[in-house]
């Protein structure tokens, strides 16, 4: 049954420390009140049902605060004889946010700052009580017998050496209670990602063990990521102290990966990956060819020796683009002595861009104030002017773009936004998958 102590407690001594409501007492929403009581429910032997509690939250939505609120019940009125209290995390850093915010309730409250002893590094409560912070980067101290522990992002722990210690060693306790709470990591080897699956088996009836409480908010797994409703479905706090003007900004400026998985709470292949799984691998249509009576574009991107000289021809077509690749490879692996001096031949490149020019004599366009006739080709002059010089001699439409910020922010904006739309379409080529691939996002001004 729902044991509504820890609740009393929490609403009774503990207040904001930060934000408009430093100083007040805190008052937990409804969701966070039926958080902590299933949690603490109690079992037909009048003892907490559960041992292990698992949280899925994404940032911004109080684990910080709730988690210290909870280690200071556990350090003052969980029933513990000698309480033994832990906040841990991947670092020490890491660990001292929660330890730092129960510090700082204690002392807020007057009621809390009578009876418990602040140092640096641990709270000591009556009866022999006491709240330490322990990290992942420290070494493991021996013989300790935890009562209540609160670990934070357990996506960050390196390994389970901390989880197991906490676990193992707290088996002479009548009702130890080891809380993990989370955001989604990028790791499936890790242990967040194998409690994750636990809880999930746990909550859908495959496994059955009433000693595991899980909760975890995510948005649904095929929800646009810019959907106001996704924001809802993964964020309980979103419209209450969470702020949906902070959304608004924030999908503005963060590219797909990292909303995910902040967000979103969503588990994510990499922590940086530019463009969703699969996504390019699903515009392929090797049937779309190029209409030699529409104009094309050639963006080129140069290469002298050791790289990849990449050009892409794209033509729009209503509403949807069709592009094509060529690269320029060494065919060597890198250190085959027969080959080591190989550098890209200029003049092959050259001969595909006049080939590239007869091909498609598309009718005259405007382009930064120049007309131009047949493809406009554009090009980062870096190992490239010398090849550019002589192609605009020869009649080629030669228009110079260094890759800066400034122009490439926006231009892969809207090739990202092109693709989500499902607007772009391509042959397949391996060589462009595996650079798409291997993109990564970096989140940068403009210069």
């Amino acid at each position: 049954m729902p044991d509504g102590r820890a609740v009393r407690f929490i609403e009774t001594f503990c207040r904001h420390s930060k934000g408009e409501w430093a100083g007040k007492p805190l008052r937990l929403r409804p969701w966070q009140r039926q958080l902590v009581n299933e949690l603490m429910a109690i079992g037909p032997n009048g003892l907490r049902r559960h041992r292990i509690g698992y949280w899925g939250l994404p940032r911004k939505n109080g684990k910080s605060t709730l988690g210290a609120a909870l280690a200071l019940y556990g350090l003052l009125a969980d029933g513990e004889e000698g309480a033994e209290v832990y906040s841990c995390a991947g670092d020490r850093r890491q660990a001292e946010i929660v330890f730092s915010e129960a510090k700082r309730m204690v002392a807020a409250d007057p009621d809390l700052a009578a009876v418990v002893r602040v140092q640096r590094y641990h709270l000591e409560g009556p009866n022999h009580s006491i709240y330490r912070v322990l990290s992942a980067d420290a070494a493991l101290q021996q013989g300790l017998n935890p009562s209540f522990v609160v670990f934070d992002e357990v996506h960050v722990q390196p390994n389970e050496d901390l989880w197991n210690a906490m676990t193992l060693g707290s088996g002479t306790r009548r009702q130890p209670l080891i809380l993990g709470i989370t955001t989604a990591g990028v790791d499936e080897a890790s242990l967040a990602y194998r409690l994750y699956t636990y809880g999930t088996d746990v909550a859908a009836g495959a496994i059955r063990d009433p000693s595991f409480f899980f909760r975890w908010w995510q948005a649904p797994p095929e929800a646009p990521y810019r959907d106001p409703a996704a924001w809802r479905a993964a964020n309980p706090a979103l419209g209450e102290f969470l702020k949906l003007a902070d959304f608004e900004a924030a999908v503005r400026t963060t590219t797909e990966s990292p909303f995910r998985r902040f967000r979103l709470n969503q588990w994510v292949a990499a922590e940086h990956l530019w463009l969703p799984a699969g996504l390019w691998e699903g515009q392929m249509d090797r049937e779309l060819a190029f209409d030699p009576g529409l104009p094309v574009a050639v963006g080129i991107d140069p290469a002298y020796s050791d790289d990849t000289f990449a050009i892409v021809t794209a033509q729009r077509q209503r509403e949807d683009t069709i592009v094509r690749a060529r690269f320029f490879l060494n065919p060597y692996p890198p250190g085959h002595s027969a080959r080591d001096d190989w550098v890209v031949d200029h003049e092959e490149v050259r001969t595909y861009l006049r080939a590239l020019r007869r091909e498609y004599p598309a009718p005259a366009v405007r382009i930064d104030g120049r007309t131009i006739a047949g493809p406009a080709f554009v090009y980062d002059p870096s190992s490239f002017t010398e090849s550019a010089q002589i192609l605009e001699g020869e009649g080629l439409a030669m228009l110079e773009m260094p890759q800066t910020d400034r122009r490439m922010v926006p231009a892969t904006r809207l090739f990202y936004d092109l693709l989500m739309d499902h607007r772009i379409w391509h042959d397949g080529d391996a060589t462009l998958a595996l650079h798409l691939r291997n993109c990564h996002a970096v989140e940068r001004g403009e210069n």
